[in-house]
């Protein structure tokens, strides 16, 4: 490899330094001896570059040109262990040659060395939103790229410090780019994070908006496989996967892995509880929300406003592989064991004129909006609980859920790695 780059730097000198010649004396190189090198830097430096030493388990190397961004340092000044970069203008780069690099479905957190690294974009609403980005030693790895996943949070919860999780470990020492991110006006009680720009949207278009702008700037990253890029979310977090990958279906998302959001305002206030006499949540929600579900209030303005925050309305236009998971009891939905599966089970609906619900409906709802909507893969699940493909739901019909409860097993880092290999 050194005495590759070797003769690479050899060759280019050389070339410069007859243009510089020729220039300074008026005498011209021979053409043979300038068309000789000329041909041996551009038909032979492409090879020098040596992949030799790439896993076995990676594909064609790529050429392509990209859009990358512009790299400076950033105010406030980050951690000793990170790097900044931030969008501000965009340039052409040469081209970039690098090896694909897929994770297996298994996951190994040991298989590379990682390093969490800050960036900062500013979305479109011009409010500037601050990130990590936990991915493989580019030093050890310099010449694979890998795909990458943008983690979602859930409810209006802060999601930068996710880099540092359990999931974000494993995923990204699988082998993955892992990129997490605090949407406008968020940020945790961690010292050590920083609040991004703007006030909070309830993950409404302007979230989702930044959430695009973000995997739009992760797709043009050299060491990023751009066609293999996806949204995972938790809970709330499918209002803002949903509307980013719906309303913007000319972004090639690979896929979406949704765990256990609500489909519509019913869900997310815990109308279902409310409505069978617990209100404890419901309550909750009501402090922390501006609006009421729409079955309350079917006024005009508190329409419009959830027009842009029911995730059930957005999943049809997505173009790429949609993946709920729902275990058996879900984490915020009723019933919560098997004694109470009959309390809630409404099909048509409850005596006040609220929508039906019966067990995991929600993800029945959302199941189905994408099947009729056109979604070209949609599933329920993983490959233990054989739910297939393209299949839709019902209160008599319904899918084989995850055991138990989704807290239960890093089910979210088993659904990521399965799609990121998905070939359908």
């Amino acid at each position: 490899m050194k005495r590759n780059l070797i003769l690479v730097t050899t060759l280019i000198i050389f070339s410069l330094s007859c243009a510089t010649f020729t220039e300074l004396t008026g005498v011209e190189i021979p053409e043979t001896v300038s068309s000789a090198v000329t041909a041996i830097v551009t038909k032979d430096f492409p090879t020098l570059i040596s992949t030799d030493e790439a896993p076995t388990d990676t594909v064609k190397p790529i050429e392509e040109t990209r859009v990358v961004a512009k790299t400076e340092q950033t105010s406030p000044q980050p951690t000793q262990e990170e790097q900044a970069t931030t969008v501000s203008v965009t340039t052409t780069a040469p081209v970039v040659k690098c090896t694909p690099t897929l994770p297996a479905v298994k996951p190994n957190k040991d298989a590379y060395q990682t390093i969490i690294e800050p960036f900062e974009i500013v979305a479109p609403s011009g409010n500037r939103l601050y990130g990590l980005i936990r991915r493989p030693n580019p030093q050890e790895y310099p010449e694979l790229c890998f795909p990458a996943v943008v983690l979602v949070p859930g409810g209006i919860n802060p999601g930068r410090m996710l880099a540092h999780g359990i999931d974000a470990e494993v995923l990204s020492g699988s082998g993955m780019v892992v990129v997490t991110f605090n949407a406008e006006g968020r940020v945790d009680e961690s010292p050590d994070d920083i609040l991004s720009e703007g006030t909070e949207d309830y993950n409404g278009f302007r979230q989702q908006d930044g959430l695009c702008a973000i995997v739009s700037y992760i797709m043009e990253q050299p060491y990023v496989i751009p066609e293999n890029v996806g949204i995972s979310t938790q809970s709330y977090g499918i209002t803002m996967g949903a509307g980013c990958v719906g309303r913007y279906p000319e972004i090639p998302i690979k896929y979406l892995v949704d765990g256990e959001g609500p489909s519509s305002s019913f869900t997310t206030c815990h109308g279902p509880r409310f409505l069978a006499g617990d209100v404890g949540k419901y309550e909750t929600v009501k402090r922390i929300f501006p609006h009421l579900a729409t079955w309350q209030d079917r006024s005009q303005e508190n329409l419009d406003w959830w027009a842009e925050r029911e995730a059930v309305q957005w999943i049809s236009a997505f173009r790429g592989a949609y993946l709920r998971l729902q275990a058996t009891w879900d984490h915020a939905q009723p019933p919560d064991n098997e004694s109470q599966i009959a309390r809630f089970y409404r099909p048509d609906g409850w005596t006040d004129g609220a929508p039906a619900w019966w067990h995991n409906k929600h993800a029945t709802d959302m199941v189905n909006a994408a099947v009729n909507g056109g979604v070209p893969w949609v599933r329920v699940n993983l490959p233990p609980q054989g739910n297939p493909v393209n299949a839709t739901y019902d209160a008599d019909h319904m899918p084989v859920f995850l055991p138990d409860r989704m807290a239960d097993r890093p089910w979210s880092v088993q659904a990521i790695l399965e799609m990121v290999n998905i070939t359908e």
